[in-house]
């Protein structure tokens, strides 16, 4: 049987620049959530070369949350809630981002 080509763009359709400062801007916001600032600016990048090279939102969440969830300070968090409240709060910046262009 013939599979059909799978054109989706990977992370490293993302610059490994733009991933690093995304993840340092995590940790950060992890530590402090009330201080959004680098974390605002790291998503607006990632959002705009995500559109620049044609990388769906979809696709662009799944590198997002793949980043998150590979911070050790994230996995320390004892309330799942908290960091379910977190990640929604990150994922809500990110879309604002990406339709913000």
């Amino acid at each position: 049987m013939m599979m059909a080509h799978d054109s989706t763009p990977d992370a490293n359709a993302l610059a490994d620049e733009t991933i690093d400062a995304v993840r340092i801007a995590l940790i950060e916001y992890v530590a402090a959530p009330s201080r959004g600032e680098r974390l605002g600016a790291a998503l607006h990048i990632m959002a705009r070369e995500a559109r620049d090279r044609s990388i769906l939102p979809e696709r662009l969440l799944i590198v997002l949350k793949d980043i998150w969830h590979s911070l050790p300070s994230v996995r320390a968090m004892k309330e799942q809630e908290d960091q379910v409240r977190l990640l929604q709060r990150v994922v809500t910046m990110c879309i604002k981002e990406y339709y913000a262009g």
